[in-house]
This record gives structure tokens, sequence and C-alpha cells, in this order.
């Protein structure tokens, strides 16, 4: 783990004390928390916009493909995968089990 020194606004170092209270956490897991938050916030975002890919927007949010997809739908966005997308990857699976 690395260390990473900030300047916080009072308003936000409040807010944080909030959150570190009110899970029973100490400030820093708080913050690691608020900030996990925000890179699954940020690339739903980035994935609407279709500014990444769904594995891209995975592995910035670090979660799986399954459950990015979930964050996804949670957030009523819808892939942006084409049907000839799918259709050439539901034949290339057929290929591969013929094989």
């Amino acid at each position: 783990m690395i260390t990473k020194t900030i300047r916080l606004p009072e308003d936000l170092s409040a807010r944080i004390g909030y959150r570190a209270k009110k899970e029973d956490v100490d400030e820093s897991d708080a913050i690691r928390q608020l900030i996990k938050l925000g890179l699954k916030e940020y690339a739903v975002n980035l994935y609407k916009d279709r500014k990444i890919t769904l594995r891209e927007a995975s592995e910035l949010a670090d979660v799986s493909l399954r459950e990015m997809l979930d964050l996804l739908m949670e957030h009523g966005i819808k892939g942006n995968v084409t049907l000839k997308q799918q259709q050439k990857s539901l034949e290339y699976v057929e290929r591969l089990l013929e094989s």
C-alpha cells in the first residue's frame, strides 16, 4: 500500500468523519470506501458515455464483469454491444463448441 497526502476542505473532512462514525471505521477506511464508491460511479459514467468498454469499466471499478453488468443495470444503463456483435460472438462460441 502506498501513502498519499491530500488537503481536504473542512466540509469534506466533516463528511468523511460522519461516514467513519456511521460505519464504525477509522477515517482512512472511510476515505478508501468513498474513493471506491466514486470510482464505480466514474466507471459507470464513462461506460454510459461510450468512452470505455465493459471490461475497462469493470477493471476501473475493481469488480467482475458480472458485477459491472449488475451495477450498470442498477443505473438503468443498457449495454453498448450491437446486435451484430452479439451474433458474431454467438457464432464464434458455436464454432468453438463444434471443434
